[in-house]
């Protein structure tokens, strides 16, 4: 029997570049033996089986990008289709597996894929890698160190990971000149027991059609991430200079053009969370000369990330209501009408009807978007449980994280993450976005029937004069539907309830979950982009 030849296995899930990947290192150290790049297709990874179009087409492009660059490297990147495990299994029937790299996926609901992996890896003898890549510490060292349990406080969080320490600095790029590459479409034995891609499948190849109305903005990849990540660092510098920071939250602008968030980026580790995060703080610090050193405040969407991390790296249940001990149950109402009205984006206000057709259009919404959609679902205006706009999210947003996601819906809708059952805020979906956007072009933009609308009522279409609707050609509900509720009314309700809520669980001796809490109720303003003195 031929010997085996000896590979190294790099299996990339998230974590999608060559940049600070210390995977790659790890996979490449002894160059006597050979690389095999692998992403596997198992109908999960990374993008959950919640994946609409734009999601998957922004992956698939994340790994052409990464094709070409193994391509100009002499090699490749090996695409196949099926159980992890299986693929393995196969592969090792072809090849002497020395050893298995991959970075840390932490989110509880890929433990059950991981351990199995780990499992076969140790009964064949195989060395298992697995590096921190997709976050800036360990979720599970953060847990630990907090003596076994999530911080329950952003501040407490803060003062955790301080202890810990920073996280590590970017690690060198991996040299790559003298690595030799395995492209496993050269083994035709191997072909006829696995399904290997010769070039980058489409969406459609892997089940995914494409609907009606679809408009692909975002390019995904490394090379293309990189152009876009210095200009913002440039940007957060300026920033710096005129005395400000997180200029994307001081200054939002909804309608960004062209649109390009570094989220999906980070989401899918085309970008370096730990390069993003320390090239901030140099910014900072070279503009200061270190006066005041930079902290967590001038990248507090990094850490509230990583917050949410670290309190479902145990959770399996993270991501719903029933199972979840730290989400509060509240009795939402089931109601098709008004769900079907909302994902279809005819609900009748025009800023979320506009947000909802971003979305499934482009894949993406700025967070104040995401502010205004989730409130209005839940607790501002429908009372429908937030695991119908978490699995919404999960299925268009192309920079959606199965922890971030869940963890935004349950705060937004006040089951988790807030002060247990609180109401105080609650966004008027018909005046919300006029102060971010007075003119309405946002509006214009994504919902055309009004785009002859006066800027005075295009928030409020249905207060315009018959005159004003006939010049617009467009009469509202025959051509733009009336609002399906009357904000007001229905907000007035759901506090209500939400205030019967919290009496009856005070009054029933019942413990409030463990969750986490604002810090204060500046920060709560900061979430949903109000001024301190908004409500």
């Amino acid at each position: 029997m031929p010997t085996k030849e000896i590979v190294n296995i790099l299996w990339f899930r998230n974590g999608l570049r060559l940049h600070d990947n210390e995977s790659l290192l790890k996979a490449t150290k002894d160059t006597s033996q050979k690389l095999l790049p692998l992403f596997i297709f198992d109908g999960e990874t990374p993008t959950t089986k919640h994946c609409k179009y734009n999601k998957m087409a922004f992956l698939l492009e994340c790994l052409e990008d990464l094709d070409t660059q193994f391509w100009h490297l002499g090699g490749k990147l090996n695409m196949v289709e099926g159980d992890p495990v299986e693929v393995l299994r196969k592969i090792s029937k072809h090849f002497s597996i020395n050893k298995l790299c991959f970075d840390q996926d932490c989110e509880s609901i890929w433990h059950k894929r991981d351990d199995a992996v780990k499992n076969f890896c140790r009964t064949h003898g195989i060395t298992v890698e697995e590096s921190i890549g997709a976050t800036l510490w360990d979720p599970l060292e953060i847990i630990e160190a907090n003596g076994g349990s999530p911080p329950l406080t952003y501040s407490q969080f803060c003062q955790v990971t301080d202890g810990i320490g920073q996280p590590r600095r970017p690690v060198a790029d991996a040299q790559l000149t003298d690595v030799q590459f395995v492209e496993l479409e050269s083994f035709e034995n191997l072909l006829s027991e696995l399904t290997v891609f010769p070039n980058i499948p489409t969406p459609q190849m892997l089940g995914i059609e494409k609907e009606n109305g679809i408009d692909k903005i975002y390019r995904g990849g490394e090379r293309e991430a990189l152009k876009y990540f210095y200009r913002r660092i440039k940007h957060e510098r300026e920033s710096f200079l005129e005395g400000a920071f997180l200029p994307n939250r001081l200054e939002p602008d909804i309608l960004v053009n062209p649109p390009k968030s570094l989220s999906p980026d980070i989401k899918f580790g085309c970008i370096s969370v730990k390069k993003f995060y320390w090239a901030v703080l140099d910014a900072w610090d070279e503009v200061n000369d270190d006066h005041p050193p930079g902290s967590y405040k001038i990248v507090s969407q990094l850490i509230w990330r990583e917050f949410f991390y670290a309190m479902s790296a145990k959770n399996p249940f993270f991501g719903e209501m029933a199972r979840n001990p730290i989400c509060i149950n509240i009795p939402w109402c089931e109601n098709d009408d008004y769900l079907n009205l909302f994902i279809g984006g005819k609900t009748g206000y025009p800023f979320i009807d506009a947000g909802i057709r971003q979305l499934k259009k482009e894949g993406w919404v700025h967070h104040i978007i995401r502010n205004a959609l989730s409130m209005f679902l839940t607790r501002g205006d429908l009372w429908l449980s937030w695991e119908h706009g978490l699995n919404m999210f999960l299925k268009y947003l192309i920079d959606a994280d199965w922890s971030v996601c869940a963890g935004n819906w349950m705060w937004v809708s006040s089951s988790a993450f807030e002060k247990s059952l609180n109401a105080s805020v609650s966004l008027d979906p018909g005046v919300y976005g006029s102060r971010v956007d007075p003119e309405g072009e946002y509006i214009r933009k994504y919902v055309p029937e009004l785009v002859k609308f006066p800027a005075k009522y295009i928030y409020q279409p249905w207060k315009a004069p018959a005159a004003i609707q006939e010049k617009a050609d467009c009469l509202i509900g025959k051509d733009y539907p009336m609002p399906m509720v009357v904000h007001q009314e229905a907000s007035v309700r759901n506090r209500k309830m939400m205030e019967e809520l919290q009496e009856i669980l005070q009054n029933s001796g019942m413990e409030e979950p463990s969750h986490i809490k604002p810090s204060d109720e500046l920060e709560v303003k900061i979430f949903f982009g109000l001024r301190a003195n908004e409500s």
